[in-house]
């Protein structure tokens, strides 16, 4: 009686932080080490997705690399099965693939590995939650598993629970990453300064090893490395290169953000700056800058960390930051305009670098006298 009390305390202790939990990665760990706690496995393994977003989760433990790959091809297309229903379908290995079927189909079926549980809220699926057994006793697998059904709307309701955490703290970040970025352009002046800070702050919130501004020069066609920051970044300023080629000439082009995550093999990228900078470009995130109808460059993220990939949510973060970059810059163009064309009608000079005799008043002179 006290045992089953203690196991008691210490389910509810279990739940209780998995209820709490708001970290996708984390809640899939705890409900691995809750299932592992009470049935005979080998390992799990989670796909998820948020309906909010295009954004997929997949989780592994404990399995070998064969059985992982099978589950990350079919786990998908899985979950997406209307006929799938709420039935629980058991999975092995046919002809070196896994294959999944249902209990009562032919003996033909391979041997069983393990189960696949469909995750739903409220009729809605959320994904798949499968469970390789103990292989020695495989043959018992639903009999052994069966009570594990029960629980399925639990461990729906807590991973539903943790995306939904993580979906809210990934919009106030974003939230606060926008807010600071637009309180920049508030009190920066200087142009070059300005979108060194942004794309500092986009490269941390973005957790990548480069980011850039390339500006676009309409009357010769070439792409100008603004401003850079990365290990790589200030050797990147001012260098230049046609803008029909490479990922971002293709982003202006078409007026698209693009992601990519294996460089090396995108028909469009342009290697000749890598081979420059003995760099390695493994994924970049292109996004243009278009302010009103004005082409005016391109943002770039470049090579995601940790071997991570560049997402949508990573998209939708620069896409909005995007704007903002593109405004400043067709702002500070048209300042600089103004200002030159000012000084020549005001002082005959072809710039206003040559004034001599600044005036006092808001004029390209007050650029020679160091107060803008």
């Amino acid at each position: 009686m006290i045992q089953e009390n203690l196991r008691n305390d210490e389910m509810n202790l279990s739940l209780l932080e998995m209820i709490t939990s708001n970290n996708v990665a984390e809640q899939c760990i705890k409900i691995r080490n809750w299932i592992e706690q009470h049935y005979h496995m080998d390992g799990v393994g989670f796909f998820l997705r948020d309906i909010q977003s295009t954004r997929t989760y997949f989780y592994t433990e404990d399995l070998p690399e064969d059985i992982v790959q099978g589950l990350e091809e079919n786990l998908p297309e899985f979950s997406q099965t209307k006929e799938a229903g709420n039935d629980v379908l058991l999975f092995g290995k046919k002809q070196g693939e896994i294959d999944f079927y249902s209990p009562h189909e032919h003996p033909e079926s391979p041997k069983p590995m393990g189960l696949v549980f469909p995750l739903t809220i409220q009729d809605r699926s959320i994904g798949t939650l499968a469970i390789v057994a103990k292989s020695a006793k495989n043959q018992g697998l639903i009999t052994q598993l069966s009570g594990l059904s029960s629980f399925i709307p639990l461990i729906s309701y807590l991973l539903n629970n943790a995306i939904s955490h993580e979906q809210k703290d990934k919009k106030i970040r974003m939230l606060n990453l926008y807010q600071t970025v637009s309180s920049s352009l508030a009190y920066i002046t200087d142009l070059q300064e300005l979108l060194t800070t942004i794309i500092s702050i986009v490269s941390t919130a973005l957790l990548c090893e480069e980011c850039s501004v390339l500006l676009y020069h309409e009357e010769n066609n070439e792409f100008e490395f603004f401003t850079a920051v990365g290990q790589t970044g200030i050797e990147l300023v001012k260098e230049r290169f046609p803008a029909d080629k490479g990922i971002a000439g293709r982003t202006l082009r078409e007026r698209i953000a693009l992601v990519v995550n294996d460089a090396q093999r995108h028909p469009d990228f342009y290697s000749n700056i890598d081979k420059k900078l003995a760099f390695k470009t493994k994924s970049i995130l292109a996004v243009p800058l278009i302010a009103g109808n004005e082409s005016v460059g391109v943002i770039e993220a470049i090579n995601k960390f940790e071997e991570k990939i560049f997402d949508k949510e990573d998209d939708q973060i620069l896409s909005a930051i995007a704007d903002e970059v593109a405004m400043a810059v067709k702002n500070a163009r048209l300042f600089d305009y103004v200002v030159n064309s000012y000084c020549k009608i005001r002082q005959g000079k072809n710039s206003c670098k040559g004034c001599k005799r600044p005036l006092k008043s808001w004029t390209p002179c007050a650029k020679h006298l160091g107060l803008c």
